[in-house]
């Protein structure tokens, strides 16, 4: 599968991207903060085996608003984690006993568009594509209490990566310009998003790919406040919910602890992704 580490050049490509606006409508804008999520996988079949983890990581966010006319804008935001922290990811079975930890780390890129319908010039909906790619890199297995994996074995290093286009909608708050009376701005928008295309593979499985459905639901906002004329200062925060539910099974190979070539069936699980991010922002129009 290629890897999507290019969507990471998008911020800097929107923020080359002019308004349509002749006078004072739209921005650009740049975050720099950290994203931090926490991470749950949830395999339902023999055995039962669920794992918890916590990641953090820089995280790097551009784009801007963009004026068409008096009824519509559209946005551009394109976000990258990068330099994960590694954090340790522990499985647990069925009675709640730990049977196998490992080092976990978390990237992500994401590209969203959306057109904005201004129901009035502050309210707006919202809809529109989104491509994500999300890496799961895990590493040092270490089995517990007796437990010796058979198809992850101790010191492997593997990857599980995932490609996923959104179709987004949901509502926005913005009075789409950083000149008025008031110094202060606040703008934010609540996003839901359906996948339309998934396709996500793991370096331990050669030629082997899994489809997956779920959903995902976002809450952001920045408050700032006007440097200059035309500069604002301010607040990122956004929460985000991600749910992706178990595939179907699909025929895997893979070489067991005893170095052989086995058969067999594989799933990606249940999981949940709570993300909180937050950053200084700087928003501009000149």
């Amino acid at each position: 599968m290629r890897n999507w580490y290019w969507l990471g050049f998008f911020p800097a490509i929107s923020l080359a991207i002019p308004s349509f606006a002749s006078d004072k409508d739209g921005y650009s804008y740049i975050t720099v903060g950290v994203e931090n999520i926490t991470y749950k996988e949830s395999y339902s079949g023999q055995g039962v085996a669920n794992s918890d983890v916590s990641a953090s990581s820089p995280m790097l966010n551009t784009g801007g608003l963009y004026h068409i006319n008096e009824k519509f804008d559209f946005s551009i935001d394109a976000l990258a984690t990068f330099s994960p922290i590694s954090s340790t990811e522990t499985w647990h079975g069925k009675t709640g006993q730990a049977y196998q930890k490992n080092q976990f780390e978390y990237l992500k890129t994401s590209t969203n568009i959306l057109l904005h319908y201004k129901w009035t010039p502050q309210w707006r909906i919202v809809a529109g594509p989104s491509l994500t790619y999300q890496s799961y890199k895990r590493y040092g297995l270490e089995g517990l209490n007796g437990y010796e994996n058979p198809v992850f074995r101790k010191g492997d290093t593997w990857e599980e990566k995932s490609t996923d286009i959104f179709i987004d909608a949901g509502v926005a708050y913005d009075n789409g310009t950083l000149f008025s009376d008031n110094r202060w701005k606040l703008s934010g928008r609540w996003i839901i998003g359906v996948p339309i295309w998934s396709k996500t593979e793991n370096t331990k499985f050669v030629d082997t790919t899994f489809d997956d459905l779920g959903f995902r639901t976002s809450l952001e906002g920045t408050l700032s406040y006007e440097v200059i004329p035309g500069l604002h200062l301010g607040w990122y925060v956004m929460a985000g919910y991600e749910k992706r539910f178990e595939s179907d099974p699909e025929p895997v190979s893979f070489i067991d602890n005893q170095g052989e070539e086995k058969q067999g069936l594989a799933i990606l699980p249940d999981a949940e992704t709570y993300s909180f991010n937050t950053g200084i922002q700087a928003l501009w129009h000149f």
